[in-house]
């Protein structure tokens, strides 16, 4: 999880980054909440834009079980490459 100050917001792309970290394993919506410090609103409105993205799956309906796809896994290694180009 990308860690900022108390008065800093994440960026959509930081979040984007944050909820794929989570998406591990067939991942409940609840572990997605709290892995990514988000409400459940919020999460499910990320999740929806993901998953219209390709970067997230469902991988089962009941319970509703989240999955990283190669596109997700994509985005976080050039994510990270990006942070590693920005000074600290």
């Amino acid at each position: 999880m990308v860690i900022n100050s108390p008065r800093e917001r994440r960026s959509k792309v930081d979040l984007y980054a944050d909820i794929l970290r989570a998406v591990k394993d067939k991942s409940r919506k609840t572990h997605i909440v709290y892995e990514a410090n988000l409400n459940f609103k919020r999460c499910e409105n990320y999740l929806d834009e993901l998953r219209d993205n390709g970067l997230v799956e469902v991988r089962a309906h009941s319970p509703l079980q989240w999955d990283i796809t190669e596109k997700g896994r994509d985005f976080l290694e050039k994510y990270g490459q990006l942070r590693d180009l920005l000074p600290r």
